[in-house]
């Protein structure tokens, strides 16, 4: 492959990364095409040797997206990091996506339940309320007193469930952003991005 036609493909496949940071990318390898050519290599030759332009760019998008992630938090970045680090290879579609699908289910399922509870809570509190007025009988199959406590109980733990959750989720965030490093480094045959 030409220079033109290798340099044209890389930059095309780092369409989702910063301008800054592609023009970087393009004159480095702009570099070794130059360096190359000193050697006494033709740019068929250092082209095979760089390796496929579609993977390094994936892998340059990739990285990108993860120190993106790292650095400005949001559901909507470490999304786009995953996707780009998937599509690192088939591999990446089980050790990368089915780890976050389940943290995912997790944390879905610990926010139902902690907003089931703090509905119950008060649903629970009412219904002895309103037992102990008169105003309704039989909907309680204990004391009404201890229907108010549990009540109250009840929405207590599920607003500790939910703060709870908002640490873990941070928590998780963190973990999975040193995952992708770890994974894409491991792709690269590096110690670390």
């Amino acid at each position: 492959m030409q220079k033109n036609e290798y340099l044209r493909k890389l930059d095309l496949s780092l369409s989702g990364i910063s301008e800054s940071e592609r023009k970087d990318i393009l004159a480095d390898y702009v570099e070794h095409f130059e360096m190359g050519v000193l050697d006494g290599r033709t740019e068929e030759e250092i082209s095979e040797s760089l390796g496929d332009p579609r993977s390094i760019g994936r892998e340059y998008t990739a990285v990108s997206l993860v120190k993106k992630a790292e650095n400005s938090p949001s559901a909507g970045g470490l999304g786009r990091a995953i996707l780009a680090t998937i599509g690192l290879g088939l591999f990446n579609l089980i050790v990368v996506l089915i780890p976050f699908i389940c943290i995912i289910t997790i944390l879905a399922v610990l926010l139902v339940i902690g907003f089931s509870f703090c509905c119950a809570g008060p649903i629970l509190t009412g219904g002895a309320v309103l037992e102990m007025l008169g105003i309704v009988t039989g909907i309680l199959f204990f004391s009404v007193h201890a229907a108010i406590f549990l009540g109250i109980g009840l929405t207590c733990l599920g607003l500790l469930i939910i703060i709870g959750e908002f640490w873990l989720a941070r928590l998780l965030y963190r973990i999975g952003i040193r995952y992708l490093k770890w994974n894409i480094a491991v792709i690269h045959g590096s110690e670390s991005i």
